[in-house]
């Protein structure tokens, strides 16, 4: 089974948005864009590295979260047509950002049209009650993709995250139900899970929390984004990785991961792909990173 990680795309325009029409928390961020993240992510790059991901064959595209800047409809539905042609909902697996669920409203907006990638076709959930449909279980064969929704809305200048109380017990009944039955499971969550991974400006807000339950029941993979970074820690014998935005100038990035089943567990590789502007023919994505290891069955 292939997969491949992709974060942070930061992918909509605001271009035409008024200034003016703008109030609170939506203010700053239009700022935020217009003054940095509109000069260091950019539309060429990311076109490149989506070329690149889908000469990967991969079997199923990770998604987490971060396709938009200020959680505007208008974003929201340029993400639409940016995801419809990615790829179908049956082959990309979504959990939202902090930049997804930005302001008031945004929760529902994305809830309505992104239902397809996050809910694989299923009703959309209740007005603002995107939170409430995670976590999100996609069983492929022997392997589980568990996807949590971390994203929320916060004072201006802040980018924190939650999961909150009744995810996290979905999340625990989920883990040990998979572990139990022998998945090699994969966590998809926007935010750094663990506490003491980012400062308190950026962190999820329920990360001992999340600690106690990986913990108990440990993944075999977290996949997260939100940093802009790459990045490799391990819990056990949970890898943990953090992959750089997709659309940056510096250093976009995506992760193939392989995974293969064996009598008595499982076999990963790894690599890391990052942009090479000095490539002979022009920019490319070269692997930088390349890692091979194995864990036991525990179900």
């Amino acid at each position: 089974m292939r997969l491949v990680h992709l974060t942070d795309p930061h992918l909509s325009s605001l271009d035409g948005v008024r200034f003016s029409s703008l109030l609170g928390k939506r203010l700053s961020g239009y700022l935020s864009w217009r003054n940095n993240r509109s000069k260091h992510h950019l539309p060429a790059v990311l076109e490149r590295l989506v070329a690149a991901v889908r000469a990967e064959n991969a079997d199923q595209l990770l998604l987490t979260g971060d396709l938009v800047q200020i959680g505007l409809e208008s974003e929201l539905r340029q993400a639409s047509e940016w995801l419809a042609a990615l790829d179908t909902p049956e082959k990309v697996m979504l959990v939202p950002g902090n930049h997804d669920i930005y302001a008031g409203g945004s929760a529902a907006t994305v809830s309505r049209l992104w239902s397809d990638y996050l809910f694989q076709s299923a009703a959309p959930a209740a007005a603002g009650d995107l939170t409430a449909r995670f976590p999100l279980r996609r069983r492929l064969g022997k392997i589980d993709l568990i996807g949590l929704s971390s994203g929320c809305v916060t004072p201006v200048f802040m980018a924190s995250g939650r999961l909150g109380r009744a995810q996290l017990n979905r999340l625990e009944a989920m883990l040990q139900k998979s572990v139990a039955e022998g998945q090699a499971v994969v966590i998809l969550i926007h935010h750094p899970p663990l506490p003491g991974m980012t400062n308190s400006r950026k962190a999820l807000a329920d990360a001992a929390a999340l600690e106690v339950i990986l913990s108990r029941h440990p993944p075999a993979l977290i996949l997260y984004g939100h940093l802009h970074v790459n990045r490799e820690r391990q819990m056990g014998e949970t890898r943990l990785y953090c992959t750089a935005s997709a659309s940056n100038a510096r250093d976009a990035s995506y992760r193939v991961i392989d995974i293969g089943e064996r009598g008595d567990g499982w076999d990963f590789h790894m690599r890391l792909k990052t942009l090479d502007g000095e490539s002979p023919g022009g920019p490319a994505f070269i692997t930088t990173d390349e890692k091979s290891w194995q864990i036991g069955k525990t179900g």
